[in-house]
């Protein structure tokens, strides 16, 4: 037997372990094997990027995943997850990164082979369109805003220097000087 098959019919194996593929017959399994592209990993690697275009999703073979929406973990999944099929299948940028949490094993399917997986595969087809519904993009709520926020505006190095003299002159800090000043100015020009 050729070391690819011997691969191919141990990932169609581990593959049959999880809940996921069990409507799968043994030659689906063999076939998704096939398609798909085994990593390895030893340490963190990231699998996806938020906001990029899709061109291909991953089974985890084992290890887990943390899913990543900008900087807030959404969520962590576990072996015999499909990842990565949801903007696959949409064709839209991704919404989440995926990255491993430590040693995992993962198989790659490329978005051509998906394709023709998906028409061969009546189960995957299921699976996908089961996995799509569950992994909705997330709405976070709004992160709070800071206290306090830089103003991003050119001024006349002139007015700045008269206005920072003032608040001087008056044992004003600028800072509070300005948000007086700013709040006097909305009052004034804000319809009521």
């Amino acid at each position: 037997m050729k070391a690819d098959e011997k691969q191919y019919l141990e990932d169609a194996h581990r593959l049959r372990q999880y809940a996921t593929f069990e409507k799968f017959s043994d030659a689906e399994l063999q076939r998704l094997a096939r398609v798909a592209h085994r990593t390895s990993t030893s340490a963190p690697l990231p699998l996806i990027h938020e906001q990029t275009p899709s061109d291909s999703c991953y089974i985890l073979l084992s290890g887990e995943v943390g899913v990543y929406v900008g900087r807030d973990r959404i969520a962590v999944l576990g072996p015999g997850e499909v990842i990565g099929e949801s903007a696959l299948h949409r064709g839209k940028l991704r919404s989440a990164t995926v990255t491993t949490m430590g040693p995992a094993e993962v198989l790659r399917i490329e978005r051509d082979e998906l394709s023709r997986a998906l028409e061969e595969i009546p189960a995957l087809r299921e699976i996908i369109d089961a996995s799509v519904a569950r992994h909705v993009p997330v709405d976070l709520p709004p992160k709070p805003k800071p206290p306090r926020t830089k103003l991003g505006a050119a001024i006349h190095t002139e007015l700045v220097e008269r206005f920072e003299q003032a608040a001087d002159g008056a044992g004003v800090d600028v800072a509070d000087a300005l948000e007086d000043a700013m709040a006097q100015w909305i009052e004034r020009n804000t319809a009521t």
